[in-house]
């Protein structure tokens, strides 16, 4: 998948004559269905897009808070976990649902597809960003 992943960026910037930098080019491609290979939670570097396929080991209530900027924003933690370790997924505002609208259950099985991971004083959290995806299987 990665050889794939990087031939295509490679074309991609030729054609472009090199006008266009690597997070762009990676973003259109995976776009074009060509994914970036899934890596193990232990892999997982601060501020970087992965994709994984992770369990479900707890799901947390929704927290309410004051923005910054104003007005109320939502939030909800799902403790998810490989053979390799854990980390939490972050739900952020309108996603705090998906829960619900999924069916998420402890147990389940979710695909990461291009979601960002930062590293916290909490540990490794993950969320969708703007351009990421979460599966049930």
């Amino acid at each position: 998948m990665q050889e794939e992943l990087d031939s295509e960026m490679l074309r991609l910037k030729e054609e472009f004559g090199g006008l266009v930098d690597n997070d762009t080019l990676r973003r259109l491609v995976e776009s074009r269905g060509v994914y970036m290979s899934e890596k193990k939670i232990s892999e997982f570097g601060d501020k970087e897009e992965v994709s994984a396929t992770v369990k479900v080991t707890r799901i947390f209530d929704t927290k309410i808070f004051n923005k910054r900027t104003g007005g109320e924003g939502k939030v909800r933690n799902i403790g998810v976990e490989d053979d390799s370790g854990n980390c939490r997924i972050t739900l952020w505002d309108e996603d705090v649902n998906l829960v619900e609208t999924m069916g998420i259950e402890v147990g389940d099985e979710l695909k990461l597809t291009s979601c960002y991971v930062k590293q916290t004083d909490y540990g490794t959290d993950v969320s969708k960003g703007r351009v990421g995806t979460i599966e049930k299987l």
